[in-house]
């Protein structure tokens, strides 16, 4: 594995936590596949009741794309191993309102270690930019989103260009 790769994947290595009766669940950060897997996962479920998702059964297939999350990201602390080894025991043993607490912390947890612009307000994002100029190889940037970085990346080219402008330079 190639070191800038193995950067890229240190981010999603953090674990959060959540307690659901008295049981302490670890929570790793899920990436693109776990996503794509839970959607694909949803609408199989559909199909094998031989209907297509619209606004009647949206609820279904949202409630079915958590649990297949929850399935993925909730894991042992101890030694990071998934606590549900199929969906349907998440399913199965998870209530509706442990269900939303899981994904509540998990949500808490994901901001927290994958900031996205939506989530960062005006002074941290300012506070990055400012970061970004002193060290532009500061191993903050690992862990960001693509959305933040395609926003970090415009502004700061805003900024050269304004910059650009005023001194009369036109590279």
């Amino acid at each position: 594995m190639t070191d800038l790769l193995a950067k890229l994947k240190a981010g999603r290595d953090a674990l959060g936590t959540v307690e659901v009766n008295g049981v302490k669940l670890g929570l790793r950060i899920l990436v693109e596949q776990d996503y794509q897997e839970a959607g694909l996962a949803a609408d199989a479920l559909l199909a094998e009741h031989n209907t297509e998702l619209s606004l009647s059964n949206s609820e279904v297939f949202e409630a079915e794309k958590t649990i297949q999350l929850i399935a993925r990201a909730a894991v042992d602390p101890a030694n990071k191993q998934p606590v549900f080894p199929t969906a349907d025991e998440a399913r199965s043993t998870l209530a509706r309102h442990d269900k939303d607490r899981i994904i509540e912390k998990y949500l808490e947890h994901e901001k927290k270690f994958s900031p996205s612009y939506r989530t960062l307000s005006d002074e941290e994002f300012d506070a990055l930019i400012e970061e970004v100029k002193k060290n532009p190889e500061t191993t903050r940037l690992n862990d960001l989103s693509g959305d933040l970085l395609r926003r970090l990346t415009a502004t700061l080219a805003s900024q050269l260009s304004s910059l650009q402008k005023d001194s009369g330079s036109s590279s």
